[in-house]
């Protein structure tokens, strides 16, 4: 995950990022929940409302945020309610989960201190 973000910014840019995760993550969960107890869903429906699950909780959590992001493009790009949340989701594949995340914990960068 490091190759892909230098850095892993905090402070205002972080909780930007936090809020952009937060806003895709819980719109992709409210749909896919829709999508989900639907009474005429097809299995296409069905398949569509398990990526947008995964992918929300991915968000949210800031795990594996690229892979997620690129799964809640494509599970909201047909969704015209949704359009807003594949251009969230698009421009964080390209800025990165932020320092508040699991991916930052995971692969950030690490201080290491040599004793004497």
């Amino acid at each position: 995950m490091q190759r892909f973000f230098s850095a892993f910014p905090d402070g205002s840019p972080g909780a930007g990022l936090l809020l952009l995760r937060v806003a895709a993550g819980f719109a992709l969960l409210m749909r896919g929940f829709a999508l989900f107890v639907a009474h005429d869903a097809t299995a296409g429906a069905i398949a569509i409302a398990v990526l947008a699950l995964m992918a929300g909780v991915s968000l949210l959590a800031g795990f594996m945020t690229p892979i997620a992001g690129a799964i809640a493009v494509i599970a909201s790009v047909n969704t015209t309610p949704l359009i807003d949340t594949a251009i969230i989701s698009a421009a964080l594949i390209l800025l990165g989960p932020g320092a508040f995340s699991i991916d930052a914990r995971l692969f950030g960068r690490r201080e290491i201190t040599i004793p004497d």
